[in-house]
């Protein structure tokens, strides 16, 4: 019985078979930060597409012009005369409607989310608007989705992840040389 465990004392401590346990071990970290790299792939390019979708509805909502603050006092004999000698009014941008263009936004997100087809690669489950704003002269939007994870990991139990992207934009007009139709440049 002596020899026994001595014999398996001997084997413990032999070095015997080290190298292939090592690399199993390294093995098994590199399928786990395989895994994890793709689901930060997979969360990276449905953040992307949800960036996109965002910049889309702002553009999509500057489209809308308000044509009664924009044509009005815009073209007689007084503002011309101010624009003339410098002392006119500033230009703010191009005047926006407000109420169109959040309706516009809005269609945007609900066309992105109906294309299915793009969306199942990014695995993106939902996408919407969380937050409008429009002073007039611009457009600020902030848009919420929930990705899926393609491979959860066990020992993390996280199956989906929410992603938020914002955008904006502002209307401005061209500078041009033709000043109320005469072309000075």
């Amino acid at each position: 019985m002596y020899h026994r465990g001595l014999r398996f004392l001997r084997k413990l401590a032999s070095e015997r078979g080290s190298i292939s346990v090592l690399t199993m071990g390294l093995f098994l970290i590199l399928l786990l930060m395989a895994l994890i790299l793709t689901d930060i792939s997979s969360i990276y390019l449905a953040k992307r597409s949800l960036t996109i979708a965002t910049e889309a509805a702002v553009q999509r909502g500057m489209q809308n012009l308000d044509a009664n603050q924009y044509y009005s006092g815009e073209y007689n004999a007084t503002q011309m005369l101010k624009n003339s000698l410098s002392s006119g009014e500033t230009d703010p941008g191009i005047p926006i409607d407000c109420s169109q263009g959040e309706r516009d936004a809005s269609e945007v997100f609900s066309t992105w989310t109906s294309r299915e087809s793009s969306l199942t690669r990014e695995n993106i489950r939902t996408m919407g608007m969380s937050n409008f704003q429009c002073d007039g002269f611009q457009i600020y939007i902030e848009s919420r989705a929930i990705a899926q994870i393609p491979i959860p990991i066990p020992f993390i139990n996280i199956r989906e992840v929410g992603i938020g992207s914002h955008a904006g934009a502002v209307g401005e007009r061209a500078t041009t040389n033709n000043y109320y139709g005469f072309d000075i440049g």
